[in-house]
């Protein structure tokens, strides 16, 4: 049986084989150049390091100087914060009031303010379960007498009138007036005497537990009375800091409880 001839192949030109069997070649990109990089890459080694060593001191430098400026402005804000916070918890009314019968009684108004602070919260109508009334808390019998004291215990007087904070304001500056006379301008006593009264405060300056001199009171001995004492001298002072503030000499002559 005759096979027919397999059939012949034809052979690819070499040069076709060559590039069919060789992989795409992309031509290479060329680095772009940077003028600047061969400028630096002149300058000598010890220079450059010089001038990068400067340059991470500016760094450094205006690191901490931003860091800075960023932590003051911080307290900054806290420190307004707390101003604020502060003025809220010691409000101001009867302003002219209390500055006006202040100046007329020889007194601090900051103390006065702290006072009416601390008895009423400037609450006009207040009425402890004592029985005192008012800004500033004046008992019936403390008002009578301010008020036989100021000549106006007449048939027009009555413990109403207490309820006006004019008049509360004049008869308990009157009255603090008088303490301060009496215990020597030592606002701790005019405050204890103030709360506890004057006789109380007597007793405890003969006793030597309470005051070594006889003039200075070392301890309260009442817990409520050293706590309103405590309260009320804090407040004069926030009082001086944001409304009534005291001239630096009188600052320098003041003494810690005035």
């Amino acid at each position: 049986m005759n096979q027919s001839p397999a059939p012949m192949r034809r052979r690819r030109p070499a040069q076709a084989v060559d590039a069919a069997a060789q992989p795409h070649r992309r031509r290479a990109r060329q680095a772009p150049e940077h003028p600047l990089r061969d400028v630096w890459m002149r300058v000598p080694a010890a220079l450059r390091t010089v001038i990068l060593g400067l340059c991470l001191v500016l760094f450094i430098t205006a690191t901490v100087a931003v860091t800075r400026s960023y932590m003051a402005a911080q307290e900054e804000r806290r420190r307004l914060e707390a101003e604020a916070a502060e003025r809220a918890q010691h409000p101001l009314v009867y302003a002219d009031l209390i500055t006006q019968y202040a100046a007329t009684q020889d007194l601090d108004p900051a103390l006065v303010s702290a006072v009416i602070l601390c008895e009423s919260s400037f609450d006009a109508q207040a009425e402890s379960r004592l029985g005192a009334r008012g800004l500033m808390q004046l008992m019936e019998e403390t008002a009578g007498w301010v008020a036989h004291k100021l000549g106006e215990d007449d048939a027009a007087y009555s413990f109403d009138r207490l309820y006006d904070p004019e008049t509360n304001i004049r008869y308990g500056t009157w009255y603090l007036s008088y303490l301060s006379r009496r215990f020597d301008g030592d606002a701790t006593k005019i405050v204890c005497a103030y709360h506890a009264g004057q006789g109380n405060v007597d007793a405890w300056l003969k006793n030597p537990q309470y005051s070594s001199d006889g003039v200075t009171l070392d301890v309260i001995p009442t817990e409520d009375t050293a706590t309103y004492a405590g309260r009320v001298l804090r407040a004069r002072d926030v009082y001086r800091k944001y409304y009534f503030p005291v001239p630096d000499e009188a600052q320098e002559g003041d003494s810690p409880d005035a």
